[in-house]
């Protein structure tokens, strides 16, 4: 099984506001930083991924935001969604050019963290 790690600090994870975008292109980034560098080349339409989510936030943020809602922008930048919502189309498939269907397993998580610079998340993909 191979595995990738993507962190990003320092820019609050929301799925609205004013910040989404900025976050998600952080996210996107990242992903693509990591898919340069990892060349995750065994990756197949057939692939199937394990996804876990460390959501980092301070305490004015953690309890106003549902995990589901967080979830979505994620997998929808990383991977292929069969629906983006997005205008810019760079900010999906950063990571993996398969569609978020092949996620057969999602494990997320809010953690409370003071500092609002270290707000942020860590992903971890399996397959």
């Amino acid at each position: 099984m191979q595995q990738v790690t993507i962190r990003v600090r320092g820019i609050t994870p929301v799925p609205w506001g004013s910040n989404e975008w900025e976050w998600r292109c952080a996210l996107a980034q990242q992903g693509r930083s990591v898919r340069a560098s990892a060349q995750p080349g065994t990756v197949s339409p057939e692939s199937r991924f394990e996804v876990s989510v460390v959501f980092w936030m301070t305490a004015s943020h953690i309890e106003h935001v549902d995990l589901d809602n967080l979830a979505k922008p994620i997998l929808d930048t990383l991977f292929h969604p069969r629906h983006p919502q997005v205008k810019d189309m760079s900010l999906t498939g950063a990571l993996f050019d398969v569609d978020d269907d092949r996620i057969f397993k999602l494990n997320l998580e809010k953690r409370l963290v003071t500092p609002d610079t270290e707000e942020g998340i860590d992903v971890t993909i399996a397959w």
